[in-house]
């Protein structure tokens, strides 16, 4: 892994002034927010109140309760025979004139579900009538919709309309058959779209936690942070600013440009240490500098006087620089009021030596902060590091060591393997033992819950319960007394339960039946060939008799031939042959053509491939893209015929660099002497000068714009490069090329402008196969030395502009981009951790989506469901993260004898 530890660029300190979208600001205003109150909460759903902007009074509730709920209420008791839902409101109930007109302002027309809360809660419960009087056990789905919504913080709701949701839910509660629920979990719960569009917006539990826990400021404190990735740890951070000052270490730098760019979104003040030798190489972002100059003209802020940082509330350092970092926040703030964040600390800690290593165990060894956050998805347990807490502790005499470990799990991200079957564990071995070792550790790394298909794991808990295969004490009504325990998190713990109390005797059946009914998730495109030809079968025809007795007729040559009447046997093949052979459901490649007949299969949002050799992955893609070889031909010349003015622009533009930097030497030059001339009176020499400088400045400025004129000419020569639409995986054009009654109406294309073409276009010393990738949607992350590529892909994915990113394993850790599917190629050595950091690069958006993980290796699956007792990462981060010379030897940790002189 790459991990250069360099001082930022201009594009990346430009970068981080964008700000943030609307929706991310409210939830880091939150995070803020919750600092002070972790039960902090908002929902953006409007109350008839809210909506209409009218102040509150028990008169007017009653008269809003009459004008636009009665009705309906009326309506439901009447149809239904419904007595109990009857409650009592005002009829005479007496408004102000101003609000009357406010309110006949408003179209009744729309004034509906979807802007109402109150009418949401209506169309739900008179859902649950119409499907409980048909007799259909559905209702239990908008009972529990309405249980949920019930639950939400709405401001000002109509008391009267509460009543009776409140009265509905008690006279049914009884009736609720929580096995049926369970069962039926993917279409109530996962794929339930009011749960998710009107849920309130809450702190995550182990936000809550971090913020409780590190207000004890008496002492010294360890931290091990352990949350699953897309769970908002890396913005933690923000809210612990409210009552400290925080040093983020990140080896990762794009995850710390992240942080920033969030953190100035919403006024933190933050400075940057990165690539820093000492804390003279430290930079403050504006809004945290206390001295600085103007610009007189522009008003802008000018030069920066770094040296003083009273005002940073939080720094931003790579790991080389966390010492310089560490020291500026001391002279400015008191040890015990800072706090270390170390994000994602097992980076590098997979290899046994690396470039890093030194450093960190420095870093270690010489911090004097009393209060150290180590943040990961995968950190170590508690019992893992005993090493680094026994060091801690000895260094911070009195110190505490907070375990913070959460499982939040509200999406399913299934692992598919390279048949297209998803994986669970009870598909994994015939052998019960193994399957319940299986279900021990992943009880152990609760973080894998996240990738178990909820349809899977209900389907097996329907079974079980059907066939009363599961242990009375593991069965769905022992463990769900109350609907606020449905969730998908709850549900896959059960799952795991259950897998572990199946009745003595019974496996052997149970995998079999599972094993020889489940179906593939992904399915191999075999509606055409690797050409794109259809495949089609003729229809064959057996042995049988001429129903033809003779005649005349159009097709007399073939009635009178001397086989009519004769058996008929077959004379050809029933198959027309295709150019290239399909693969069978078992060979291993479902899916993976992915610009051609599998693109279909990536829906909703961009793909990242993960691969060691993204080269190989990306000749791969343009392979089997099937551009003709006359097309290929003639962008392949034009990228050539653009490399070739790029190499003479970049000459222009290094002369034009030179002639610019000598005018304003002369300038300075100019400045001087004219200085001199004032100074000494009527110096004829200093005249002189002056005259020269002048003239010396006319020539630079006639060379300069000469230069611009032939750049501006050289750069409008450069040739674009299109691809007609039936090459750009999922548009219509390939869409229609490449599927034949499959469901592509979710597949995601890309969105690439011409503008973005022409610069990558331009760019020097880029692989011409990542040009010809861009213009299929696809862009490659990669440490490469030209940085404007790499700007250029990351704005494109933060966009979601690109349909796939093929990416090398230094984007396995912090990669925030939404992905909605990966794929793990099969290049790729991974230690258990880095499967799971790996995987946590898909599913981060906010809502439900399809998602999946598609892993190339088998051998990749077995160790992400396998316990390892010799991991590579706790073992280093014991050794490394410790103030003394620790070896792992014979199994266990040895501390190294110090030589003497």
């Amino acid at each position: 892994m790459d991990l250069s530890q360099r001082k930022l660029t201009k594009s990346e300190w430009d970068g981080i002034e964008i700000p943030v979208a609307q929706d991310e600001k409210e939830i880091l205003r939150l995070i803020l927010g919750g600092y002070e109150d972790v039960n902090i909460r908002y929902n953006k759903a409007s109350s008839l109140f809210n909506l209409l902007k009218i102040d509150f009074s028990s008169q007017m509730e009653d008269f809003l309760y009459n004008k636009y709920f009665a009705e309906a209420v009326s309506t439901m008791k009447t149809k239904y025979g419904l007595a109990f839902i009857d409650v009592t409101a005002n009829a005479n109930a007496k408004i102000k004139g101003a609000d009357q007109i406010r309110i006949n302002q408003n179209d009744p027309s729309k004034l509906t579900a979807e802007n109402v809360y109150e009418f949401l809660l209506l169309e739900h419960m008179g859902l649950l009538f119409k499907e409980k009087a048909t007799g259909s056990k559905k209702w239990m789905m908008h009972y529990l919709t309405l249980y949920k919504l019930d639950k939400n913080v709405i401001g000002r709701l109509n008391a009267r309309m509460c009543e009776i949701v409140k009265r509905v839910l008690a006279e049914y509660e009884g009736d609720i058959d929580f096995a049926y629920i369970i069962a039926n979990a993917v279409e109530f719960v996962e794929q339930n779209k009011c749960l998710m569009k009107y849920s309130d917006t809450v702190l995550y539990e182990h936000q809550k936690t971090i913020f409780t826990t590190v207000k004890n400021k008496e002492k010294a404190k360890l931290v091990l942070y352990i949350a699953p990735t897309g769970t908002g740890k890396t913005m933690t951070p923000i809210g612990l600013t409210k009552g400290n000052r925080v040093i983020f270490v990140c080896a990762a730098r794009h995850v710390g440009l992240a942080l920033a760019k969030a953190a100035i979104s919403v006024d933190v003040k933050i400075a940057f240490a990165f690539g820093c030798a000492s804390a003279a190489d430290i930079r403050l972002h504006y809004f945290s500098a206390l001295e600085y100059t103007r610009n007189r003209r522009t008003g802008g802020i000018g030069k920066v006087d770094n040296s003083v940082g009273d005002k940073v509330e939080m720094i931003i350092c790579d790991v080389k620089s966390y010492l310089p970092a560490m020291y500026y926040m001391l002279a400015f703030n008191e040890a015990q009021d800072i706090i270390t964040y170390w994000d994602e600390p097992t980076i590098t800690m997979d290899y046994d030596e690396h470039a890093c290593h030194e450093t960190i165990h420095k870093n270690w060894k010489e911090n004097i902060i009393p209060n150290v956050v180590l943040s990961s998805a995968t950190l170590p347990k508690l019992h893992e590091l005993t090493e680094t807490t026994t060091d801690f502790l000895e260094k911070f005499p009195g110190a505490s060591i907070c375990d913070i470990v959460s499982h939040d799990c509200k999406k399913s991200i299934p692992i598919i393997d390279k048949n297209g079957y998803v994986v669970m564990p009870h598909y994994m071995n015939e052998d019960y033992d193994r399957v319940r070792g299986i279900a021990d550790h992943c009880e152990n790394y609760l973080t894998i819950l996240r990738y178990f298909d909820l349809k899977e794991a209900c389907d097996f808990i329907k079974f079980l319960e059907e066939q009363n295969y599961v242990a009375a004490n593991s069965r769905v009504r022992r463990h769900f007394t109350s609907l606020d325990e449905v969730d998908i998190k709850g549900i896959k713990l059960h799952y795991l339960r259950a897998l572990k109390n199946i009745l003595t005797g019974t496996w052997g059946s149970i995998y079999i039946y599972f094993r020889s009914t489940r179906t593939p998730r992904l399915l191999s495109n075999e509606s055409v060939d690797g050409k794109g030809n259809k495949i089609r079968k003729v229809v064959s025809v057996g042995p049988g008799t001429s129903a033809c007795g003779g005649g005349g007729g159009g097709g007399s040559s073939l009635i009178n031939s001397k086989n009519a009447g004769a058996p008929l046997t077959k004379m050809a093949s029933q198959q027309i042959v295709p150019t290239a052979s399909i693969q069978s459901q078992t060979s291993g490649s479902c899916a993976i053509y992915v610009t051609t007949k599998d693109a279909y299969t990536l829906t909703d949002g961009p793909t990242i491939f993960l691969a060691e050799d993204v080269t190989k992955i990306a000749k791969f893609c343009i392979q089997q893209a099937n551009i003709p070889a006359k097309l290929m031909e003639d962008i392949m010349e034009k990228i050539e015929y653009n490399n070739r003015l790029n190499e003479r622009i970049d000459e222009l533009e290094k002369k034009l660099e030179d002639l610019t930097q000598k005018k304003e030497e002369a300038l300075d030059l100019s400045k001087t002497d004219k200085s001199t001339y004032k100074l000494g009176g009527k110096s004829g020499k200093g005249e002189k000068k002056t005259k020269q400088g002048d003239e010396m400045g006319e020539s630079k400025d006639k060379g300069v714009f000469k230069i611009t004129e032939e750049l501006n000419v050289m750069r409008s020569m450069i040739k674009p490069c299109v691809l007609h639409d039936i090459f750009i995986p999922n548009s219509q054009e390939h869409l229609k090329k490449w599927t034949d009654g499959q469901n592509f109406r979710a597949a995601f294309r890309s969105d690439i402008d011409e503008d973005t073409v022409v610069k990558i276009m331009t760019l020097h010393g880029i692989d011409d196969s990542w040009k010809v990738l861009l213009l299929l949607g696809i862009g490659v992350f990669y440490n490469h030395e030209n940085i404007t590529y790499m700007e250029i892909m990351k704005k494109l994915a933060e966009e979601q502009k690109l349909y796939l990113i093929i990416a090398s394993s230094d984007y396995i850790y912090g990669t925030n981009y939404q992905f909605c599917h990966g794929y793990i190629s099969k290049d790729m050595n991974l230690t258990q951790e880095k499967i799971i950091q790996a995987m946590g690069r898909i599913g981060r958006n906010n809502i439900q989506q399809n998602y999946s993980i598609r892993c190339r290796d088998e051998e990749q699956i077995t160790k992400l469901f396998t316990a390892d007792p010799e991991k590579p990462e706790v073992i280093n981060m014991n050794i490394l993260f410790n103030s003394k010379q620790v070896r792992w030897v014979g199994g266990e940790f040895v501390e190294a004898a110090v030589a003497t002189v």
